[in-house]
C-alpha cells in the first residue's frame, strides 16, 4: 500500500490547522484596523468655532487685494424709499470700539430701531450661495475676504421670511430695521456691532 503513514498524515493536519487560524487572526487583525479608521471617534465633539478667521491652510494674497470680478466701489446709491434712512459704513465704522467696554458714540446708538438702507458686500462664508437666507455685509471685499473684521465693520443680516438671495461679489443694497447690538460667536469672540431684520436684498448692477 503507497502513500503516507498515520504519524505524517497527523503532523500535516496539525499544520494546515495551525496555518489556518494564523491566516484567519491576520484577516480579522487587517478587518479591525479598517473597521477602527472608519468608525466615528469616542471623544466628545469640539466646540466648532464660528467668526471670521482666516483659513490657516489657505494662501492669502496681500492686503489690497480684489477678487477677480469685484466691482472696486459701489454705484451711486438711488434716493431712499420713503420712510428710510440712508446710512453707511463711514458713519458705523467710524469709531475705535472696544467689545468689552462696549461704548458706541449717541448717534450711532440713535440708529437703533430705525429703518435703514445700507450698501456693502456679503461675507463669502455662506452655507449655500444659492439661497442665502441671513449673512454677514461688510463695507467692501478688502474687509470682507482677509484678516478679522471689526465688529463695527460688521451688519448681521437676516432677510425676511421666506425670501432669500444669493452670493454674489456685486454691492447690495439692504433695507430693513437696524438694531445696534453686539453679537458674540459660540467663543464669546466678538462677531458684529450691528444687525438688520425682516431685510430685503437688492444686487446692484
Amino acid at each position: 500500500m503507497t502513500g503516507e503513514s498515520q504519524p505524517a498524515r497527523r503532523d500535516r493536519r496539525v499544520f494546515n490547522a495551525i496555518f489556518l487560524a494564523t491566516l484567519v487572526g491576520i484577516l480579522a487583525a487587517l478587518v479591525n484596523m479598517v473597521v477602527a479608521d472608519r468608525a466615528p471617534s469616542d471623544r466628545p465633539d469640539e466646540p466648532v468655532e464660528t467668526g471670521f478667521r482666516a483659513d490657516p491652510d489657505r494662501d492669502l494674497p496681500g492686503p489690497d487685494y480684489i477678487p477677480e470680478g469685484a466691482p472696486l466701489k459701489p454705484p451711486p446709491a438711488a434716493p431712499p424709499r420713503a420712510g428710510y434712512k440712508t446710512i453707511d459704513f463711514d458713519t458705523l465704522s467710524a469709531f475705535d470700539y472696544d467689545a468689552e467696554a462696549n461704548v458706541v458714540p449717541e448717534d450711532v446708538e440713535a440708529l437703533s430701531g430705525t429703518l435703514v438702507e445700507l450698501l456693502g458686500v456679503m461675507y463669502y462664508g455662506v452655507e449655500d450661495p444659492d439661497r442665502v437666507e441671513d449673512f454677514y455685509l461688510m463695507p467692501s471685499h478688502l474687509v470682507c475676504c482677509f484678516g478679522t473684521p471689526r465688529a463695527n465693520d460688521t451688519v448681521s443680516v437676516k432677510l425676511k421670511k421666506g425670501s432669500h438671495t444669493q452670493y454674489v461679489l456685486n454691492y447690495y443694497l439692504i433695507r430693513g430695521r437696524i438694531t445696534v447690538e453686539l453679537l458674540r460667536d459660540n467663543a464669546g469672540n466678538a462677531l458684529a456691532l450691528y444687525r438688520i431684520t425682516d431685510a430685503e436684498a437688492e444686487v446692484l448692477e
